[in-house]
């Protein structure tokens, strides 16, 4: 299946001498400066602010909002010298039960396309080996081990298991890990799928700048074992073809589509730090030339992987829509406001079209695994945070004092269903960065419109939301002082919309 991307990006953008979202660069910096350590500043920047830029120009002309968060920053500030060290001692894993866990994954999930580049029989070998004191592990190896243990308690339906402890345990182990990781970093595939681990490890620790780091190392990496070229020689960037580094001719065919399916989803990533954080892209369309991959990988069609098939299919759908949309931020030539306005909701369109095509609302509810029914769960809040990015960038929105109706209706839409899926998982402890890059922005979209008052019939039903999702983020940082920060903000926003409940 080949790249059917359009060379158009649609029209130029409207030039006021600005970026498409309103600068508020000075109304953000006036709130952190009262904050001390460079470590938080950056936090807040990265997970809160980043994450409101394409809501900002309703954010700041909201005066109780700035409040809010100005709230949040000095309770930071006033905390900052408070903070204790952790002196909390890591949970000892019995080598039985680690096993437990390494079976627990590789009997859940090894869909081709995404297969883990080590032998179970190794993998339940070190545990065993990590007591031997003669026996050096890579860094590589343990970080591979210490992810699919994570992923194995996280699946582990005994309740008895004290999995907060745990869980906090081996993501610190595994971040301690990463800087001789990337001392020692070769071009292999274990490697590269040691970064495609970290990169989402990093941002569940709310650290978007070192999982930035890890994904430009597991571009480099792709790049030299041949996924930028699969399917062609792409150009470089002085603009001159790029001869493939490793060629593709010994490859068969399933190596060659588990590759791309690997590709799109870097790619897939590139679009997350685009959207989410402001980053620059490092696949630039000409770049790469990788078809679509058939999505069953090895050309049989079974059905035990039609969920995963389909979450790839509207994923890259998503994906593509949201390259056009960044794309064509960056062109920065000008256009009238309604040729404007016009191209952003045919991008609405196609967002809609694909939660349509694959009916993907009534999916959710009828998918008999926990992992399906997060597949669908991933397309739906993308979805829902891409309309909500493109409907508050038409310049009609960005110029009103108040949020449009729909706009609202699906913040309330996406964190029920986000309530209703965290309620049924005991995943409170490990859960922030979904909150965070799903949820987040409907959250501070919910304050907005309880403390706008627009529709106080409806301010009950989103007051229980704003205040569940507080409680959420407390829950899920608990025993993780470096999340304090967002915490606060949770909380100041939630104590905002209470205060107009109480009506003062």
């Amino acid at each position: 299946m080949n790249d059917s991307r359009s060379s158009s990006t649609g029209p130029d953008l409207i030039n006021e001498g600005q970026s498409l979202i309103p600068n508020a660069q000075g109304v953000v910096r006036s709130m952190l400066n009262c904050i001390k350590d460079d470590k938080d500043k950056l936090l807040l920047t990265s997970n809160v602010f980043c994450l409101l830029q394409h809501v900002q120009s309703q954010v700041y002309k909201n005066e109780a909002c700035i409040k809010a968060i100005e709230a949040a920053m000095s309770e930071i500030s006033r905390l900052e010298d408070k903070q204790e060290t952790d002196v909390s001692v890591p949970p000892q894993i019995p080598k039985e039960q680690a096993k437990k866990w390494v079976n627990l994954y590789y009997d859940s999930y090894q869909f081709e396309g995404f297969r883990i580049p080590l032998e179970r029989s190794f993998l339940l070998s070190v545990p065993d080996l990590l007591e031997i004191r003669h026996v050096h592990l890579d860094a590589t190896s343990r970080l591979i081990y210490y992810s699919v243990l994570l992923q194995g308690v996280l699946m582990d339906p005994d309740s008895t298991v004290q999995r907060g402890g745990i869980v906090k345990s081996l993501y610190r182990t595994s971040i301690k890990l990463v800087d001789s990781w990337l001392d020692q970093l070769k071009n292999t595939p274990e490697d590269l799928f040691a970064a495609f681990l970290m990169i989402s490890m990093a941002l569940e620790g709310c650290n978007s700048e070192l999982s930035w780091k890890i994904f430009g190392h597991a571009c480099s990496i792709a790049r030299a074992l041949g996924y930028f070229s699969i399917d062609g020689n792409p150009k470089g960037p002085d603009g001159h073809m790029c001869l493939a580094q490793e060629s593709s001719e010994h490859r068969n065919e399933v190596e060659q589509n588990r590759m791309r399916f690997e590709f799109w989803h870097l790619l897939r990533t590139d679009c997350l730090f685009r959207l989410s954080f402001g980053k620059p892209a490092l696949l630039p369309e000409g770049s790469w030339a990788v078809n679509l991959p058939d999505p069953s990988i090895t050309g049989v069609d079974d059905a035990s992987t039609h969920f995963i098939q389909i979450h790839f299919l509207a994923s890259m759908r998503l994906t593509l829509v949201v390259i056009k949309y960044l794309d064509w931020v960056n062109a920065e030539s000008e256009q009238n406001a309604a040729t404007y306005d016009r191209w952003l909701d045919d991008l609405i369109v196609e967002v809609e079209a694909i939660l349509s095509d694959w009916n993907v609302e009534e999916l959710i509810n009828t998918t008999e695994t926990l992992i399906n029914t997060w597949f669908f769960a991933d397309i739906l809040f993308t979805s829902y945070k891409i309309i909500v990015v493109l409907s508050q960038a038409k310049k009609c929105n960005r110029d009103s004092h108040h949020l449009p109706r729909h706009t609202v209706d699906l913040a309330r839409k996406s964190l029920k269903v986000f309530q209703s899926l965290m309620g049924s998982t005991v995943r409170s402890f490990w859960g922030i960065s979904i909150l965070l890059l799903n949820q987040f922005i409907f959250f501070f979209l919910l304050c907005m419109d309880v403390i706008d008052c627009q529709e106080p019939e409806n301010n009950e039903e989103s007051l229980a939301l704003v205040g569940w999702v507080n409680e959420f983020a407390i829950e899920a940082a608990e025993n993780r002082p470096e999340l304090g920060p967002i915490t606060l903000v949770t909380r100041s926003m939630a104590a905002a919309c209470e205060q107009v409940r109480l009506g003062r």
